[in-house]
């Protein structure tokens, strides 16, 4: 039986004045320059709707930097590119739609709807729904659009109250991002 050879000799027998410590002082571009307008994960007051057990596909409501901070609903998954909704006319006949692509998915029927580039089908069979955007979709389950079916009044409220909101939003944004310190929210700003 042979034993494999290290190719590196452990540093616990080097003495501790050969050990290089890391250096906090030099600016790292990669962590401190990061500019929040341009950060592809960054969201401003998002709120996160899981619509799983597992906490693997959800539906957020917020404010990305990526479309000029406008309000957004987005359904995303683990591995899936995202399906984002920006208009207000697609969220609310989506959630109009619910009730009945719920109903059809429980019969094993098919419905189909589209509203520009979005469309919502089911499978008929599988029990399953596909939400596209031009040619990317999502496919979430019969359980998963039953519970989207009971809470998307609660996204369709935050989605209303963030473009309410919107006029605020861009005034803060305005100011915080040309400060170099911190900006407060005014008090008059919508709540």
């Amino acid at each position: 039986m042979s034993a494999r050879k290290r190719l590196h000799p452990s540093p616990v027998g080097e003495p501790e004045s050969k050990r290089k410590a890391p250096d906090f002082d030099t600016c790292n571009f990669f962590v401190e320059a990061v500019n929040p307008a341009f950060d592809l994960n960054r969201f401003l007051l998002r709120r996160v709707f899981f619509i799983n057990e597992e906490k693997t596909r959800y539906v957020s409501v917020g404010f990305s930097p990526t479309r000029n901070y406008q309000p957004l609903v987005e359904f995303r998954g683990s591995k899936i590119k995202p399906i984002i909704l920006t208009d207000p006319e697609q969220v609310a006949t989506m959630a109009e739609c619910l009730r009945r692509i719920c109903e059809a998915m429980c019969d094993n029927g098919l419905f189909a709807w589209s509203h520009g580039a979005f469309r919502l089908n089911t499978t008929g069979s599988y029990r399953i729904t596909r939400l596209y955007i031009e040619k990317h979709y999502i496919s979430p389950k019969c359980q998963e659009m039953r519970y989207l079916l009971n809470m998307i009044y609660i996204v369709q409220n935050h989605f209303n109250s963030y473009i309410t909101a919107l006029p605020d939003i861009v005034t803060y944004l305005i100011s915080a991002l040309s400060s170099d310190t911190y900006v407060e929210p005014p008090a008059t700003a919508s709540k």
